[in-house]
């Protein structure tokens, strides 16, 4: 019998400004994307904050400061087999909300250099109204967490005064 593997920690940013949000377009193979806030996986030496900071700043060129609170909102798990050959059973996201004004995403750091979205299966980032990503998951558009519209307006409307577990 072989030993239950670990979920790979990552965080998220739901980069709001009033009703539109930053989602970054991702690769998930065989010609599909998947739309999902900025972020990555945690490191080992690091903690939440610090990963998210680092992750908003590789992908979106956003530096946090202390202007800027995020709030961990949701934390989601799901299962991938496909993970399981770099010793993970899935992942654990930990969905921050973080109020900013509207800016042109832009890499903090050099093309090529590790951690830069051109490396990482990010083929775009846009801002998007709540009335365009209803319409897109309509149309059939794949958004992570699946439920984005309904989980966002209800955040956005009223963040929970503490995180709340979602699937996939």
């Amino acid at each position: 019998m072989s030993e239950k593997l670990p979920l790979r920690r990552s965080c998220r940013g739901l980069l709001v400004d009033g009703e539109h949000i930053l989602l970054a377009q991702h690769n998930i193979g065989d010609g599909r994307t998947v739309w999902v806030g900025p972020g990555g996986g945690v490191e080992n030496d690091e903690s939440l904050i610090q990963a998210l900071a680092r992750e908003l700043h590789e992908e979106t060129g956003l530096v946090l400061t202390s202007d800027c609170q995020p709030r961990l909102v949701w934390v989601q798990t799901a299962e991938f087999n496909e993970m399981n050959e770099q010793g993970y059973a899935g992942v654990a996201n930990y969905y921050f909300l973080v109020q900013v004004e509207i800016f042109e995403p832009v890499s903090g750091i050099a093309v090529g250099a590790a951690g830069h979205p051109d490396g990482e299966g990010i083929l775009s980032q846009r801002w998007w109204s709540m009335t365009e990503i209803e319409s897109a998951h309509t149309h059939g558009d794949l958004f992570s967490p699946r439920a984005l519209p309904t989980l966002l307006r209800t955040v956005l409307d009223d963040p929970p005064a503490a995180p709340i577990a979602i699937g996939l």
